[in-house]
């Protein structure tokens, strides 16, 4: 591997754990009040588009951070929806 390489992957690993704080803060306190649906669901459509250009392209840099960012995305999701769910029954 080059740099660039290096590099793509480095990126790929600070933007795709974005949402690893507030997944801990939301496991911590079990609320997730603050966290909107639009901006993750944007987020992930961009991401899936991503790892799609990152498959065509054949990119293993593009194609792991957008699985991980995608797949953190969805447990950000799925926890806005069990939390807010869960206070619903109480």
């Amino acid at each position: 591997m080059d740099a660039w390489t290096y590099l793509a992957f480095l990126a790929g690993a600070l933007t795709s754990t974005g949402y690893v704080p507030q997944i801990i803060k939301g496991l911590g306190t079990r609320k997730m009040d603050d966290v909107s649906l639009l901006m993750p669901a944007v987020l992930g459509l961009g991401m899936f588009l991503w790892l799609l250009y990152g498959l065509a392209r054949e990119d293993p840099a593009i194609i792991v951070a957008n699985i991980v960012g995608a797949s953190l995305t969805t447990v950000l999701v799925a926890m806005k929806l069990y939390y807010r769910s869960s206070r619903a029954a109480i």
